[in-house]
């Protein structure tokens, strides 16, 4: 989950933003069509609803939402009940699979929090492009010619795109908003603010609305005509955490985040691009209700495999761990130290699928490399249903939980089945079978006539529109 805290006072953002002394040149839009374009598909936009469940729209009416425009998708566009995730089911290695078409073990992008052992970074995340391992969509684009926008788009700090927005926070305070504009594209954030006046107290340091970061999506359809939009709106998967799935809190932002997609399918039926675009709306994975806490990692404390100052801070380790909610995976500080690997083993295997024990399963190596997952790990543990993992080595081994929801658990749990729904003129309504998150890259990549030399999943039987006589 990212961290927010309170939103200071909007003025103080109005003024950071007033500062930048550059403009966007949105004047030269190029026409429209692209040589060598694949038939009628020019323009693929791509909207993430963090931690959308597919229920959501598959059975709107138990939960009495209000979603016009998730209903017209699925009444009219290709849906799937319910799409594979890759493990583990959290937001930067989905985000950065559903771009490269490969699992997090290739890519790289393995967990959320960057690789930090000992508690040097300061929380940071895998924000930066130059750690994904294999081209994304956006890179081969690029390349090609085409015009791309990435926004608020996890792993996308450093990436060459025409608009780039990249999801990015360190200190949590006002001076990040500096630093967020000096990492986006020069001018784009000064430039919406002028179309948009309340934009600036929608960009909260607690997180960008879902409302916010559509401004600066129909800003770039309205410029820019892109052949690529990448858009993340993440303000349901923060309700989800707070509350729980299908809580007030959560279909509140499931509403929300259903506007936005109207907004960007009339932003593209203005700009005169709607004709020739596909609309692929998806989530990274699913969402679970947790009302328990575990803290493996204070087993690892207690076995003197790990070393804390008298703040809690590691000092030095034999063995880590990185938490992601449902699952943890466990490294070894020396892969040829027997004694460790045999003191994990000792551990974990007698807890695992115990009952009360706090561990659901443990797999080692081999499981972990054939679900996609990072085979630098020893091993990977999973939570049992409502509970989540933390990265704490002190503390209560488990206490109740002051989330409501979480994810991350292996990809084989149903509730972390992701969704997806395709629309536009150019795609015939029907049902997506068998879908898999490694899929989408893929199939954008076919549309596109990009080439995804490394990819490890296939494009998806997507039927097209007839065309009209």
């Amino acid at each position: 989950m990212r961290r927010r805290v309170a939103p200071f006072a909007s003025i103080l953002f109005i003024a950071a933003f007033a500062i930048s002394a550059h403009s966007h040149n949105s004047a030269a839009v190029p026409p429209v069509r692209q040589s060598g374009a694949p038939g009628p598909i020019e323009h693929v936009i791509m909207i993430t609803i963090d931690g959308m469940k597919p229920q959501t729209y598959t059975e709107p009416d138990a939960h009495t939402l209000k979603i016009p425009t998730l209903r017209e998708l699925v009444r009219h566009g290709a849906s799937s009940d319910g799409v594979l995730p890759v493990m583990p089911s959290v937001t930067y290695p989905s985000h950065t699979t559903m771009v490269t078409g490969v699992n997090p073990g290739t890519h790289g992008i393995v967990t959320n929090p960057a690789w930090d052992p000992l508690q040097q970074n300061a929380g940071g995340y895998r924000w930066y492009e130059e750690d994904i391992r294999v081209p994304t969509l956006w890179q081969l684009a690029h390349q090609r010619g085409l015009r791309t926008a990435l926004i608020h788009w996890p792993v996308t700090v450093g990436a060459q795109a025409d608009i780039n927005v990249p999801e990015y926070w360190r200190a949590n305070i006002l001076e990040d908003f500096k630093l967020l504009r000096a990492l986006s594209t020069p001018g784009a954030l000064d430039d919406v603010a002028k179309d948009s006046p309340d934009f600036a107290t929608r960009m909260t340091v607690e997180g960008p609305a879902d409302s916010a970061l559509t401004d600066i999506a129909t800003y770039a359809i309205d410029t820019l005509h892109p052949n690529l939009l990448l858009l993340h709106l993440a303000m349901l998967d923060e309700a989800e955490h707070q509350h729980g799935p299908f809580t007030p809190e959560a279909l509140a932002a499931t509403e929300i985040a259903d506007a936005q997609i109207a907004r960007v399918i009339a932003q593209a039926k203005t700009a005169g691009i709607w004709k020739s675009t596909v609309l692929v709306v998806l989530s990274d994975h699913g969402f679970a209700s947790v009302t328990k806490v575990v803290r493996p990692g204070t087993l690892l404390h207690d076995h003197n495999l790990i070393t804390l100052d008298d703040r809690n801070k590691v000092t030095a380790w034999k063995a880590c761990l990185i938490s992601n909610a449902g699952s943890a995976y466990i490294y070894l500080h020396d892969k040829n130290d027997d004694a460790t690997r045999t003191a994990l083993l000792d551990i974990f295997k007698p807890l695992a699928g115990a009952d009360g024990s706090g561990i659901r399963r443990m797999i080692g190596y081999d499981e972990i490399v054939a679900l996609g997952g990072d085979p630098e790990a020893f091993l990977a543990i999973e939570a049992p249903e409502g509970t989540r993992f933390t990265n704490e080595y002190s503390g209560k081994f488990t206490e109740p939980s002051t989330q409501g929801g979480t994810h991350g658990y292996f990809p084989d749990r149903p509730e972390m089945r992701a969704s997806l729904l395709i629309y536009g003129p150019p795609i015939a309504p029907g049902k997506i079978e068998n879908a898999r998150l490694i899929d989408v890259a893929p199939t954008v990549a076919h549309w596109l006539s990009l080439n995804l030399p490394k990819a490890q999943g296939q494009p998806l039987q997507i039927s097209p529109k007839p065309p009209q006589k």
